[in-house]
């Protein structure tokens, strides 16, 4: 079964690996996530294993890398994980 996660609420799905993960581990894991973003979707498992990193020791690691990778400024992904943590 397919899940959709928006960028914004990313940050649970990255928390559900375990850390320390590989890439093409987490990639496999995410394979079943289609990542809504303001422009579109995209299979979060592909866009992980095109990520340059071969391993992530957190989640936040494995956030910044998303980040850049769908041209989502870090400070922006930062806050969405701020408000979900403040509220």
């Amino acid at each position: 079964m397919t899940r959709r996660v928006e960028f914004a609420h990313i940050e649970t799905t990255l928390e559900d690996l375990s850390y320390p993960v590989l890439r093409h581990d987490a990639a496999a894991d995410l394979e079943d996530v289609t990542l809504v973003l303001s422009d579109g979707e995209t299979n979060l498992g592909v866009l992980v294993s095109e990520t340059d990193s071969d391993a992530f020791q957190t989640p936040e690691d494995l956030l910044f890398e998303l980040a850049e990778s769908v041209g989502v400024p870090v400070a922006e992904s930062r806050e969405h994980t701020s408000d979900a943590d403040g509220a």
